[in-house]
């Protein structure tokens, strides 16, 4: 027997607390020279790793500042600010599903000990059709008779977190019907048919007990949809993000979408 609330959806208001996006550090590190052997020559090592050193592009190729060096370097910094944590995706961004966005949430007041922030990779990967049967086995089925029930599953990768947590919230996910409009959200406690949820790995214990970062998991949310309508397409909000104006989230009138 399952025990379900259900929701009507509506759009997440102002809420005390505002974050900034974390950033990754990248360093790097020179290796020490290596001691001349006691009658002065290299020792053999060395002599390998400088046989095999190419020509330095300053002898005859322009040096470093070459249009080749300069657009590897260019491409380099590209792909690195792309996957960057805290770097998030676009408001209003449309995506194919099993497309990557940079999402974040946070928690506590800003400024506060308790404040927490994290960000995520966040991929809808598909919308499976239920079957009005899986309905029935709901307390009150009775009040969704002629609705269908629609899984939509999202891959969530935790890539980082401001400080240990094993409560900051996920991104959430909306879907929505053949014309726009936002489906009913059905909040199952357990699993409906194929619908399964997972969780982040966790390490630590007492205040040290956290979310590994680093580690994933798949989110199934329940959406109805009448018979002969369908969720065909997912959104993302930023609703788990607490802005401490409303009309700071972009995202709220420009959500990312799936589909």
């Amino acid at each position: 027997m399952f025990h379900m609330i259900t929701t009507t959806p509506k759009r997440s208001l102002a809420a005390l607390g505002a974050g900034a996006a974390l950033t990754l550090a990248l360093t790097g590190c020179l290796p020490s020279a290596s001691p001349a052997n006691d009658d002065g020559s290299t020792p053999a090592a060395q002599e390998q790793s400088a046989a095999a050193t190419p020509p330095s592009s300053a002898q005859g190729r322009g040096g470093d500042d070459s249009p080749t060096t300069q657009a590897a370097t260019k491409a380099a910094a590209d792909d690195a600010a792309a996957t960057e944590a805290g770097k998030l995706t676009e408001p209003g961004t449309k995506l194919k599903f099993g497309e990557v966005a940079y999402t974040h949430s946070n928690s506590g007041d800003k400024g506060t000990e308790k404040y927490k922030e994290a960000t995520h990779e966040t991929k809808v990967t598909k919308i499976v059709q239920g079957d009005e049967a899986d309905l029935a086995a709901l307390k009150d089925a009775a009040k969704f008779a002629g609705q269908v029930p629609y899984y939509v599953f999202t891959d969530i990768t935790l890539t980082s977190l401001s400080k240990p947590s094993a409560g900051i919230g996920d991104p959430r996910i909306q879907g929505h019907l053949k014309d726009g409009s936002e489906a009913q959200k059905l909040i199952v406690m357990g699993t409906m048919g194929e619908c399964k949820s997972g969780t982040f790995k966790t390490e630590g214990d007492g205040d040290a007990f956290t979310y590994v970062v680093g580690s994933s998991k798949t989110e199934c949310s329940v959406f109805l949809a009448p018979a002969g309508d369908a969720v065909t397409t997912a959104s993302y909000g930023d609703s788990s993000y607490n802005y401490e104006n409303y009309k700071d989230n972009k995202f709220r009138d420009s959500p990312i979408t799936w589909g």
